[in-house]
């Protein structure tokens, strides 16, 4: 995405974010400190050499610590998201007519709903992050704009326990329609669900009826 481009659509909505603009400043903020720690550095050898005294320990350079993102990568207010995603699928400068990817980050102190959208013909990706609480886990749905978000949405749903509002058939698509928790939160644990308890109740009156115990398993000939 051209410099442009990110002009385009940060003018059009003021409340969207650049982060690979934060990510530049964040590396330059730390390039300074580091910069100023050489000088130090420097400036204590020199003293230390004058004083005929040892050199202080060289430093050892140090990865900054910053969120690096690979492509253009924006941050939107979950009440933009719909309004956004339209204007970056109808404005002919963008194209944006596929939606590759949904699904979610668990944080500490929140969720962020990622969404990757692709342009075939300008062939430009664009990763689109809306943050949420974890007390009002919810965004609109973008299945009226690309049905294809249908089965994404459904998979975020299911693992994270998002809600997405407006989607046509909200409903588990890889856990069975009992299964207690969103596996991919952090604070997930793990309960069987009844059919699985069901399930080796069952097996363990068959094995019962057999009179073999559980430790004879296995060791016919």
């Amino acid at each position: 995405m051209s410099p442009q481009q990110v002009a385009q659509l940060l003018e059009r909505f003021p409340g969207v974010q650049d982060l690979q603009a934060e990510q530049r400043a964040e590396e330059a903020r730390w390039e300074a400190e580091w910069a100023a720690r050489e000088r130090e550095w420097q400036e204590a050898a020199e003293k230390a050499k004058a004083e005929g005294k040892p050199a202080p320990r060289p430093l050892k350079r140090e990865e900054p610590p910053v969120y690096r993102y690979h492509g253009p990568t924006f941050r939107v207010p979950r009440e933009d998201l719909v309004d956004v995603c339209r204007w970056l699928r109808d404005n002919p400068e963008f194209d944006m007519a596929y939606l590759s990817f949904v699904s979610a980050i668990d944080w500490p102190d929140r969720f962020e709903v990622v969404y990757h959208l692709w342009s075939p013909s300008r062939r430009l990706e664009v990763t689109l992050k809306v943050p949420v609480s974890k007390e009002d886990a919810r965004v609109p749905s973008l299945v009226e704009l690309w049905p294809a978000a249908d089965w994404h949405e459904r998979e975020t749903y299911d693992l994270f326990g998002i809600s997405f509002e407006g989607h046509p058939n909200l409903r588990r698509i890889l856990m069975s329609p009992d299964w207690k928790g969103h596996p991919l939160r952090k604070d997930y644990v793990y309960e069987d669900p009844q059919w699985l308890v069901d399930l080796a109740v069952q097996r363990q009156r068959e094995i019962a009826a057999t009179g073999d115990g559980w430790e004879e398993r296995g060791s016919r000939t």
